[in-house]
């Protein structure tokens, strides 16, 4: 008895560590807005960066298992979030904490990845509404360049230089019409790439308001936005600089109107994640790839002098009973239909008959 208590005080203290050493390092999932059928609650253990997309399937109700990590997920069978939405803040090593928005609860996270991939949650949500078109969206700002992955045509029209974007920042309804700079300014080309990619979230948001008829379908969407402008002008200003500190605050108050502007297109239906990562020693480089891209994946080989079975796919068991009692179905109903024509009387129950007879009396 006395060793299990001191064994259960052992994984307390273990887990408590590793969340003190997790805030530390301040990479954080943090949960801006979700419906209230979606349930938070705290975890002990962090999260792994890798299984944040897999979190965010289940909470659209579209995996196939159930997640190990329970710190957030939807509570009702018959309520899903309409759309989730991901902001990947890249920032300085040393200032993953400054990103402060206003949020209904974090959770320390477990940075095993320098970038997420979203395209297995995207090729989900495709192949489970095939004759829908969901809305489906990741975007990056990838050196000069916008990485746009999406399959619907309604974005092909946004811009995909930060040239192209920085010309909007003069518009009277550009997104730095709303936020204040403070010493940031657009002449110095860390700052402007921020700029440009709070401008592109911006013209997504603008995209999605023209056009109503992409919110309200049935099926869930998925937005993916990173934000890689913090880590550069830390890098070029200072960690500690009037610029790092006014680039944290602008992006922290533009957290709160995206959140704000997202939760009246889908009604409250959302669910909203911040997830800040720091910089990792090498440059963020995505490898494009298309959504629903074919990937040759070879049979599974049977390691020789072993007598194992091959691996199933999940949806084996389902498609089993559709096809056993399908079968049987059928079979029934080949029997009682056989059985009812062999013992059918002919004077009496066919009407061919009947026709028959009448005839021949009139003749």
């Amino acid at each position: 008895m006395i060793f299990c208590e001191k064994m259960a005080s052992t994984l307390l203290i273990s887990a408590a560590v590793l969340c003190l050493v997790s805030s530390a390092l301040g990479q954080q999932l943090i949960v801006t807005h979700a419906p209230k059928y979606v349930t938070i609650q705290q975890q002990a253990k962090p999260l792994s960066a890798s299984d944040v997309p897999d979190v965010i399937t289940n909470t659209l109700g579209l995996s196939d298992t159930e997640s190990k990590w329970t710190g957030l997920s939807s509570g009702s069978l018959f309520k899903r979030p309409k759309a989730n939405v991901l902001l990947t803040v890249v920032t300085a090593q040393s200032s993953t904490k400054d990103v402060k928005p206003q949020q209904l609860a974090s959770f320390p996270v477990d940075a095993d990845l320098p970038l997420l991939d979203m395209s297995a949650v995207m090729n989900k949500i495709q192949s489970s509404f095939l004759e829908e078109e969901p809305v489906l969206l990741d975007l990056m700002a990838d050196a000069n360049m916008f990485d746009l992955n999406t399959p619907n045509d309604v974005f092909r029209q946004l811009p995909s230089t930060v040239r192209s974007v920085a010309d909007r920042l003069l518009d009277k309804d550009s997104v730095m019409s709303r936020l204040n700079a403070g010493s940031l300014n657009r002449s110095n080309t860390p700052d402007l790439t921020l700029m440009a990619e709070l401008q592109m979230i911006h013209h997504v948001l603008s995209t999605l308001k023209d056009g109503k008829d992409l919110t309200s379908k049935k099926t869930p969407d998925l937005f993916s936005f990173v934000i890689t402008g913090l880590k550069t002008v830390a890098d070029h200003h200072g960690v500690d600089s009037d610029q790092a500190k006014d680039a944290n605050r602008m992006v922290s108050n533009y957290i709160d109107t995206v959140t704000n502007e997202f939760r009246q297109l889908y009604k409250d239906n959302v669910v909203v994640e911040v997830l800040t990562v720091p910089a990792p020693d090498t440059p963020l480089v995505r490898k494009a790839r298309s959504l629903m891209q074919a990937e040759a994946t070879p049979a599974p080989e049977t390691p020789k002098g072993l007598n194992l079975a091959y691996d199933y796919h999940s949806d084996y068991p389902a498609m089993y009973n559709i096809v056993m009692w399908l079968s049987v179905v059928l079979i029934v109903a080949v029997f009682v239909i056989a059985y009812g024509m062999w013992n059918i009387d002919p004077g009496r129950d066919s009407v061919i008959y009947r026709m028959t007879t009448h005839r021949l009396k009139k003749d």
